[in-house]
């Protein structure tokens, strides 16, 4: 008899290697994990691989498990969001709409107004956010979301994706408040020669910070320069006066304590909002998402020029 592979050999692969156990894995999944393993022993017999080392009573993947794991974590991840979707649709089909958000420190701010004003307002919307990291287009291309939160310059290369702007885009600076710069209102290039500045890692920055990085880097050369993996790391060193970290104003938490934001003597940059696509069917909630998105970031607003 043909071995064929199923959703639940699938599960009990991807939960295995995400807790790097057998054992939580069959706890996470109501299995014992005699079955876990023989689900994994099957799936390996399927393909015809090895996926997985199971030395010293831990595990890792192979260079086919790794490979193996992309494909089959987004094979369970869309026959859940279309799941999900389905069971809503029954009861509303206007219900469900998926956000593609990235964590930055803006969003974790404005998304919880977003939420409550929603809520306020007797909205019928059930949002789920979906952490796309920096793929938010590719996403919003494959459908995993409805909708996402990204800059315009992510967009505009695409076809079939549209843009509603929410914030204006500028390039700030993040100074330790004790700094000479955090009591300037505007910083110039010739102010940063010879400062210590933190940037985020080019591979897991946004295309519009990318760009004035490069520009940065031109002007100022490397001596100076380092790069930081995210924006915590960032956040971490300008609050412990290592240095300055110079971000777009859409990605910084202008709340953040021990931090001054000072605008850069730069052009504006690509502003900030939600990406879609042109087939996007349910334009009344697109609607309401927007004009309560566009609350909330005058809400946060407001409370930064009341601080």
């Amino acid at each position: 008899m043909d071995r064929k592979m199923n959703f639940t050999q699938l599960r009990c692969f991807i939960k295995a290697v995400d807790n790097s156990s057998f054992t939580i894995a069959a706890e996470r999944l109501n299995f014992s994990q005699s079955a876990v393993s023989k689900n994994i022993k099957d799936l390996e017999d399927t393909i015809g691989v090895t996926l997985i080392n199971r030395a010293h009573h831990r595990i890792s993947l192979t260079n086919a498990g790794k490979y193996f794991y992309r494909v089959a974590r987004n094979v369970v991840d869309d026959m859940d969001y279309t799941v999900a979707y389905l069971q809503n649709k029954k009861n509303d089909p206007e219900t469900l709409l998926r956000i593609g958000v990235c964590d930055t420190p803006l969003e974790q701010k404005i998304l919880p107004i977003f939420l409550r004003k929603l809520r306020e307002s007797g909205s019928n919307i059930n949002v789920q956010f979906v952490f796309v990291l920096n793929n938010s287009i590719g996403e919003l291309l494959n459908h995993h979301v409805d909708i996402c939160a990204i800059a315009r310059d992510d967009v505009d290369i695409v076809d079939d994706v549209l843009f509603e702007p929410l914030i204006t885009g500028k390039v700030v600076i993040a100074c330790p408040q004790d700094s000479e710069l955090a009591q300037k209102k505007l910083v110039t290039m010739a102010d940063l020669k010879d400062k210590n500045i933190f940037l985020l890692d080019p591979n897991s920055s946004l295309n519009v910070q990318m760009n004035f990085q490069t520009t940065l880097i031109n002007s100022l050369g490397m001596e100076h320069i380092k790069f930081v993996q995210d924006f915590l790391a960032m956040d971490i060193y300008v609050r412990g006066g290592w240095g300055y970290g110079i971000l777009p104003n859409f990605i910084a938490d202008s709340q953040s304590e021990g931090i001054t934001y000072v605008p850069i003597d730069y052009h504006d940059i690509s502003p900030y909002g939600i990406a879609y696509m042109d087939s996007f069917s349910n334009k009344s909630v697109l609607e309401e998402v927007l004009k309560t998105l566009e609350n909330a970031v005058k809400e946060y607003s407001q409370v930064n020029i009341n601080k």
